[in-house]
């Protein structure tokens, strides 16, 4: 396999270049168990060929990576070309979202300029406060998920930034920024805040 490619492989296995060979595997058999028909939690939120097409992407990173000659040779390729960003490889990943030509029917709420000014100036994002936003702005978990197609219970995961409940990192960054376009959101600002917590619950555990 050429070991050029459009992906950053270490994002798409969750791990990074420091990451020990013997570890590899088990990220590995993770994802490939979050993705495969042996979790039907997945075809919630994605279509079955969806979910092959993410299989198939954790397939080909292990392939180069679970290597060790292939992986020396994509290192020594990564220094001469760098991949793409984790947010360019999130626009190669397929995802079930709302229609953008079909109007929003948002819920009406009482603007609060307390609360206004909380959202505005908030700079570390967790899973509560975008749970405050939400039931602020009067949307249910049901009513979210209809226009998102984020279903409810992965909703719910990321308010309470529970990772058992949650498909890989680089997936969850995607649905939170799903979220911040709905609720009218910075979702740069937001997604890079939330993650940074989030991932750091993912170490201390």
């Amino acid at each position: 396999m050429d070991v050029q490619t459009k992906f950053n492989y270490y994002d798409i296995l969750e791990i990074t270049p420091q990451t020990p060979q013997n570890e590899i595997t088990s990220s590995y058999e993770k994802l490939k168990l979050t993705y495969s028909g042996e979790n039907p939690a997945i075809y919630t939120v994605f279509s079955l060929e969806e979910a092959r097409q993410m299989l198939s992407m954790v397939e080909e990173a292990f392939s180069v990576l679970g290597n060790k000659v292939l992986r020396t040779q994509y290192d020594s390729q990564m220094q001469v070309s760098p991949q793409r960003s984790k947010e360019d490889l999130q626009q190669q990943i397929p995802q079930k979202t709302y229609e953008s030509n079909k109007p929003i029917a948002k819920p009406d709420f009482q603007k609060n300029e307390k609360m206004e000014t909380e959202i505005k100036d908030c700079e570390s994002w967790s899973g509560e406060m975008i749970g405050k936003v939400r039931i602020y702005k009067n949307w249910t978990f049901e009513n979210l998920s209809e226009v998102t197609k984020i279903s409810a219970y992965y909703i719910k995961g990321i308010e309470k930034m529970e990772s058992q409940s949650l498909p890989a990192p680089v997936f969850v960054r995607g649905y939170v920024g799903q979220l911040c376009r709905i609720l009218n959101l910075n979702e740069k600002k937001v997604c890079d805040s939330y993650m940074k917590l989030y991932k750091e619950r993912l170490e201390q555990k």
